[in-house]
């Protein structure tokens, strides 16, 4: 991990996969991680909308993220 102090473009791409996911499963009625409360639901898929909205921004950039792995 670089030792800078801001979160760069190939380390964000797997947050917003990760969060994403996680939401996912919680407003998933199959899922065990599924809220049962309506309207903390409401909130997360609020939330969920955002952060697709600022994903779907990765693609327009004019970067590609390079992974390498050790």
């Amino acid at each position: 991990m670089s030792k800078s102090r801001y979160i760069t473009l190939s380390s964000s791409i797997p947050i917003y996969n990760v969060l994403l996911e996680h939401l996912e499963n919680i407003l998933d009625e199959n899922s065990s991680n599924f809220c049962p409360c309506s309207e903390i639901r409401a909130a997360i898929r609020e939330g969920y909308k955002k952060l697709k909205l600022y994903y779907i921004k990765i693609d327009e950039l004019n970067i590609y993220p390079i992974v390498i792995s050790k």
